[in-house]
């Protein structure tokens, strides 16, 4: 199938124009959230700031820095025609290199004997990658919703429910923004949210 002709791609053009939409996603855009979790789990959990410090930055370097910096060659060789892989078949190679990455950095965190609460965090978003990555094949879910949904559940179990007063708010306006702006329809938004949510609230506290 044609790109221009691709369901995503037609979807995306129909959508109106929203500036706030826009706004919302690259202020969710998965890799901050990643990061900005990482940081939070990894501080609440390390002997001490520095510590902490440098859990979440190694953390984010599998989790986020190497999959974002290989998405980057493949759109320079034209493996992908855009980084937010609007369609969806171009989101496998992606994805499979964000796993081995992944999978890597959970492996030497286990190594390194790094805080439980940030290995337990990996995993979950490891899991939550993988089974992303096997929808994929059939079906375009949304990473942005299930990114912050995942780590709403996470930031819940580590800080106390009361965090959800701030962050479902936040689940809610990513979900719209991914609609609003065309990027998914309501079915994705909400496959994505229950990916996210079933991972944290599963897989980390097996390992937390």
């Amino acid at each position: 199938m044609a790109t221009q002709t691709h369901p995503g791609v037609l979807r995306l053009q129909r959508a109106r124009p929203s500036a706030l939409a826009n706004a919302v996603a690259v202020a969710a855009d998965p890799a901050l959230v990643v990061t900005a979790t990482a940081l939070l789990v990894s501080l609440q959990s390390a002997s001490s700031v520095l510590s902490g410090l440098g859990w979440a930055l190694l953390a984010a370097g599998f989790c986020v820095v190497l999959p974002y910096a290989a998405l980057l060659v493949m759109l320079r060789r034209r493996v992908v025609t855009d980084r937010h892989l609007v369609v969806r078949e171009q989101r496998r190679w992606p994805l499979a290199v964000a796993a081995v990455s992944v999978v890597t950095g959970f492996l030497l965190l286990l190594f390194l004997a790094a805080p439980q609460h940030l290995v337990a965090l990996v995993a979950a978003m490891l899991v939550g990658l993988l089974v992303m990555s096997v929808l994929t094949h059939w079906y375009k879910a949304s990473f942005h919703t299930g990114v912050v949904t995942g780590s709403a559940g996470v930031l819940a179990l580590v800080f106390g429910p009361l965090t959800l007063a701030a962050t479902l708010p936040v689940v809610a306006l990513v979900g719209w923004s991914r609609v609003r702006s065309g990027r998914h329809c309501a079915g994705q938004v909400v496959i994505g949210g229950l990916v996210g949510a079933a991972s944290a609230l599963i897989v980390y506290p097996l390992l937390a």
